[in-house]
């Protein structure tokens, strides 16, 4: 599969230089990889050999990547559905210049699991559904206070659940036992409506089951626990506000939910969490967005800002 992305990127990705200490922590990153998520190594070597570019970079630019993804996930279960079909929802917030690198990719792992996910570089994904009724989002946490160690990537965790595993105490299960370099929420639900959010942090994890059918996260930790993990000066206003924004939704509503109830919330300004600003003098804001029923070979995928574009339907 490596040798399949190496010939779709070649001569058109080249692995940004890295300093010495960076590619010294892919290198204690591999380590971990290799335990934890063994495949991907294998499909690194192939994307570096079809694009004839240097392994050593591309481990690094994919296992120590810098960047976090800003954004807000939600799930409810078939009990509050029209179709009596589990909901996943996910808007991605990051720069607007990164739009035109983001893409949906179906992956179909020899033995493992055919997905369709969503991402900005060669192997790892922020999220996605697989044929068994498996979806999972990974947001960052923007406040962490704790300066990155060696372990799994976020993104490389995901793909590999989704690669992998069929349900939601599974997947869990995976994300408790790994190392991880930073903070980052994880929101995994799956077919029969389980939903957990798993907050986690180099230091500790902690798995909160949905209560009610229902969970939402963006860009802090809830958990008082992990709260301690937390810049206390750092300013979270907006993602405070995005999640109270999908709470007094979800607890608002009147009958059960749709496709277009959902699509609301993610194009919404006011009362949802479609987002646009400036970040670090740069045009940042919601660029990608989609709600996956869960158990369905579909996915509804906004290739924009949801409150200017149309979601289209990705079968896979």
């Amino acid at each position: 599969m490596g040798l399949q992305m190496g010939g779709f990127l070649k001569g058109k990705f080249f692995p940004p230089p890295a300093s010495k200490e960076k590619i010294q922590f892919a290198r204690e990153c591999e380590v971990y990889v290799r335990e934890y998520a063994p495949g991907l190594l294998q499909e690194l070597r192939g994307i570096a050999e079809a694009c004839s570019i240097d392994l050593q970079l591309l481990n690094t630019f994919v296992l120590a990547l810098g960047i976090e993804p800003r954004c807000s996930i939600f799930a409810v279960s078939a009990e509050h559905t029209i179709d009596e079909t589990p909901l996943f929802a996910r808007n991605y917030d990051w720069y607007e210049r990164a739009n035109q690198y983001f893409t949906s990719v179906v992956t179909s792992p020899s033995g493992g699991l055919t997905s369709l996910s969503f991402t900005d570089h060669p192997v790892g994904r922020y999220g996605g559904v697989n044929e068994a009724g498996l979806a999972v989002a990974v947001s960052a946490i923007l406040g962490y206070s704790k300066k990155p160690v060696p372990g799994v990537r976020m993104n490389v965790a995901t793909r590999w659940i989704l690669d992998t595993f069929k349900t939601t105490e599974e997947a869990a299960s995976y994300l408790e036992e790994i190392p991880h370099q930073i903070g980052h929420n994880f929101l995994i639900a799956d077919r029969d409506g389980n939903i957990a959010l798993v907050e986690t942090a180099s230091e500790k994890v902690v798995i909160r089951n949905a209560e009610g059918g229902f969970a939402a996260t963006t860009n802090h930790y809830q958990s008082p626990e992990m709260k301690v993990f937390e810049l206390e000066d750092y300013p979270l206003e907006n993602s405070i506000r995005r999640l109270s924004n999908i709470v007094r939704w979800f607890k608002g509503r009147e009958g059960p939910i749709g496709i277009d109830d959902i699509k609301f919330v993610l194009s919404d300004h006011e009362r949802g969490v479609c987002n646009h600003g400036i970040w670090d003098g740069e045009r940042a804001g919601t660029i990608w967005s989609w709600i996956a029923p869960l158990g369905k070979r579909h996915v509804f995928v906004c290739d924009g800002p949801p409150c200017r574009n149309e979601y289209k339907i990705i079968k896979y």
